[in-house]
């Protein structure tokens, strides 16, 4: 999350004593200051290492996923899960299933065509057993063809940046 949307939920001596005694840690990132867990918090809560400190990129790419996930949470879909990297979401609504991916520069056409390979996506989908795919992207012109073959359906980043946050910085 974004500070400003952790100050929204917790009070802000609280946050600030949490940030201090490094149970969250503060990483400015190009859409904003975002809040990760911190060392003492990986360790004491999580029972992990202390020593990890995600890219600045990497946490960006997770705030607007998780705002991707919060608007199809909206639309009637419910969250199942996240691929082992972190960058995919997975949702599931009355049956169907739904691939929710959201990236400042991570996907390029032939990145997200590899992606989808990998993950067994276009063989699923020529049995008719894919599920969707719901890419938010800064260039959605980028992926017009992908769209055209079926199953892909791209959003403007600009949907889910906070407010004040351009695009193309």
């Amino acid at each position: 999350m974004l500070v400003e949307e952790v100050l929204e939920r917790i009070p802000r001596a609280t946050f600030y004593d949490l940030v201090k005694r490094k149970y969250l840690v503060i990483v400015p990132t190009v859409i904003g200051r975002a809040v990760v867990v911190g060392p003492r918090g990986r360790v004491e809560v999580l029972s992990m290492t202390r020593f990890y400190r995600p890219r600045a990129t990497a946490v960006a790419d997770a705030v607007l996923l998780r705002r991707a996930i919060r608007i199809a949470e909206r639309e009637g879909w419910r969250f199942v899960g996240r691929n082992p990297r972190g960058r995919i979401a997975f949702m599931g609504r009355n049956g169907e299933r739904l691939m929710l991916i959201a990236s400042l520069r991570a996907y390029s056409t032939r990145s997200l065509r590899n992606t989808l390979k990998r993950m067994g996506w276009y063989s699923r989908r020529k049995q008719g057993e894919a599920e969707g795919v719901r890419v938010y992207h800064p260039y959605p012109r980028r992926f017009d063809r992908m769209v055209k073959e079926g199953g892909l359906e791209v959003r403007a980043l600009s949907e889910i940046l906070p407010p004040d946050v351009d695009a193309e910085e």
